[in-house]
């Protein structure tokens, strides 16, 4: 049971640090553009002290925010929780279809070893060698080359 617990644990951290971090950045997000709307032009006076407020009591701040029913933070808050579920629907999707199997290979892959390499892709006798030259190589070429070492024996 409890190591249990514990795998459901660290599963889910890596989502509800997402969404922790993506909470606090929306408060700081809302509380900026709203000092922005109310200093205007002295914004650059008040900026430092209201994004200090911001950043130590960000839960103070985002629950004032969902009271008045801020529209920047419900929306922006919606799109982090949106998009953390998405991630996390994402994750273990992809977790899913790289699953391996007993040999720690993706699908039906397996590794070969060095006898099974060499008989497959080393394994070629000379007449097969000359066989699949001549297939891949077009007869006019095989006739200049021949008649190109011809006049080159008998030139010497």
């Amino acid at each position: 049971m409890k190591a249990k617990l514990l795998n459901v644990v660290k599963a889910i951290w890596p989502y509800g640090l997402t969404l922790i971090v993506g909470l606090y950045l929306v408060g700081i997000l809302t509380g900026t553009i709203m000092a922005l709307s109310k200093y205007k032009l002295t914004t650059a006076v008040h900026l430092s002290a209201v994004l200090k407020q911001l950043a130590f009591h960000p839960w103070h701040n985002d629950l004032l925010y969902l009271s008045q029913k801020n529209p920047i933070s419900i929306i922006a808050g919606i799109g982090v929780i949106l998009y953390t579920i998405y991630f996390a629907l994402k994750r273990n999707s992809k977790h899913k279809a790289w699953e391996t199997a007993d040999t720690e290979t993706h699908g039906s892959a397996t590794w070969g070893n060095l006898k099974e390499l060499s008989d497959h892709y080393f394994s070629i006798n000379a007449k097969d060698l000359t066989t699949a030259f001549n297939k891949s190589t077009k007869a006019e070429i095989l006739k200049s080359l021949v008649d190109r070492e011809k006049s080159a024996k008998g030139g010497d």
